[in-house]
């Protein structure tokens, strides 16, 4: 009986605002270090990021987080149903990191520290480079 209270206490103590990282989410924007470390107002380095700007073409990639630690990266191409690149990958998820794995070896590949997690948003920037963010959107 005293281990039934102790769980049910234990339950109602928990944190419940922790946010889901499970679902689908869309890229809606990216910041790269460049555009920090260049952004003195020389009219010059505004002329370069705009000319970088207009030869990158924003994407529409999306990214999947699954249950069973399973991921998707892909991006949809304009008039096709289905996604042209697509890239599968395991991740670990402790609450605060994105640490996503080798598919075959399970090693550490690469770690991402998540800045922001509400139910609708998500934003992280990859490890050692606080400058380089990006932010999403839920989409399912």
């Amino acid at each position: 009986m005293k281990a039934i209270v102790t769980l049910i206490l234990s339950f109602a103590f928990c944190p419940a605002n922790s946010q889901s990282l499970l679902g689908t989410w869309h890229v809606t924007e990216q910041t790269n270090c460049m555009e920090i470390e260049v952004s003195d107002t020389v009219e010059m380095d505004e002329n370069i990021l705009r000319e970088f700007s207009s030869k990158s073409t924003p994407s529409p990639k999306v990214v999947s987080f699954y249950a069973d630690n399973l991921g998707e990266e892909s991006i949809k191409s304009l008039h096709k149903k289905r996604a042209v690149q697509v890239k599968k990958f395991h991740y670990k998820h402790d609450g605060t990191n994105i640490y996503i794995l080798d598919k075959k070896s399970r090693l550490l590949v690469s770690s991402l520290i998540i800045d922001t997690l509400t139910s609708d948003s998500l934003a992280y920037h990859t490890a050692g480079r606080a400058c380089e963010k990006t932010f999403f959107i839920r989409v399912k």
